[in-house]
Order: C-alpha cells, then structure tokens, then sequence
C-alpha cells in the first residue's frame, strides 16, 4: 500500500488564503471544516462569508465536504459566487 492509497477524504477542508493584509494584523477563522487565513479585515470577512455560504449550500443538498465529486464542488462554487468576482477555487482530490 501506497501513501497515496491512505488518502482519506474523511479529513477535507475549504482553506482560504489572502494576502492584502497592510495593518500586520493576523487573521485567522476556523470552523467544522474550513480554515481562512489572512487578508485585510474586508477580505478576511469575505473569505469567511464565502466559505459559510459554501457550508449552507453542501447542507441544503444533504451533502457533507467529504462526499462531494469535483463536478459537484464547482457546482457549489457557481452558486455562490459572482461571475467577475476575484476569488479562486482549487479541488484536490
């Protein structure tokens, strides 16, 4: 067996980066299954709110984080966020 076989999906999470921070204030937000890090307090705050409305979506369709397949995962980043928003979103499986 492979480390790669160990993969457990049992252990995803949505992490959220931001670098426009100017007052060197660390910010960090943790949740059930999320991590968001850094970023301006405007930023931060979004990137929170993003991720929460991520939750609330996956909830609304009687899914959980681990269960969703990567079609599914953009599916839910669609409707949540705005067609020219500046917001990135990787799926590593």
């Amino acid at each position: 067996m492979n480390n790669h076989d160990k993969f457990s999906k049992e252990n995803t999470i949505l992490c959220g980066l931001a670098f426009d921070n100017k007052d060197n204030h660390k910010r960090i937000t943790t949740g059930e299954n999320f991590y968001v890090i850094g970023g301006s307090s405007e930023t931060h705050g979004n990137l929170v709110e993003k991720v929460m409305e991520f939750t609330e979506v996956i909830k609304k369709y009687g899914k959980k984080l681990d269960d969703l397949s990567e079609a599914e995962y953009y599916d839910v980043v669609k409707e949540i966020c705005a067609q020219n928003e500046k917001m990135y979103w990787f799926y590593q499986a």
